[in-house]
């Protein structure tokens, strides 16, 4: 469903009537950005140091949250961003802070707080489970389970979620012998971790983090770590 962003709905200036996505709107633009992002996040982490990964993302948020934070306050700015970025923006975040600042602070929580191989995988739950979960809820999600999560939605994250899991435990030689147990548990981390909400905390931050502490102990229980 699209809705029209009103030239009043951004304080101190008008802003042409742009058409934006609502949360609840298939918007595949934005999925496959999502995916490409966060993808690309856990590819980098994974192929270099977390002190490495901690400078980057240190730099990142340097720059994109006060210019987040500024364009909130600048409407002709903030204008400009959003039909600049209207493919994959969300008519939420005209007034709010955008998903990519949650993102940067979800990834860099992770990699502070846990072991590479843990955040990194935390990482790529969340560029793949979050949106199959918002896919498939949109298209088929009718018996709701918390808020706007359905059950649907829920397990489909959860059947991509240990699919990514054991692609990644197989390539790691990670608790190969109870590969199938192990799958199954972070697939269900990271459906947990979906459905999970937090008022005014945005997914792209709480999600790694709430997988990330799930992961952990799944390998601290089943000898994931040297």
């Amino acid at each position: 469903m699209n809705r029209q962003l009103s030239p009043a709905i951004v304080d101190g200036g008008p802003v042409a009537p742009t058409k934006l996505k609502l949360r609840n709107d298939l918007h595949i633009s934005r999925k496959l950005w999502h995916i490409a992002g966060v993808g690309l996040i856990a590819v980098i982490m994974n192929n270099i140091s977390p002190q490495d990964s901690l400078f980057d993302l240190s730099i990142a948020a340097l720059l994109i949250i006060p210019f987040d934070l500024f364009r909130l306050r600048r409407p002709d700015l903030n204008q400009k961003i959003v039909v600049l970025f209207k493919p994959v923006i969300r008519i939420e975040e005209v007034m709010k802070i955008s998903g990519t600042s949650f993102l940067i602070v979800g990834a860099f929580t992770v990699i502070l707080l846990f072991p590479k191989k843990v955040a990194v995988l935390a990482i790529l739950l969340l560029a793949f489970g979050d949106p199959t979960s918002s896919i498939f809820g949109v298209l088929w999600g009718k018996d709701r389970i918390w808020g706007n999560k359905s059950l649907q939605g829920s397990l489909a994250c959860f059947v991509v979620c240990s699919f990514v899991c054991a692609l990644y435990f197989l390539n790691h030689h990670l608790m190969v012998e109870r590969i199938v147990l192990v799958s199954i548990l972070g697939g269900l981390i990271g459906a947990l971790s979906e459905l999970i909400q937090f008022k005014k905390l945005d997914d792209n931050m709480t999600f790694p983090i709430l997988a990330g502490f799930g992961l952990w102990c799944l390998f601290s229980l089943f000898g994931g770590f040297p």
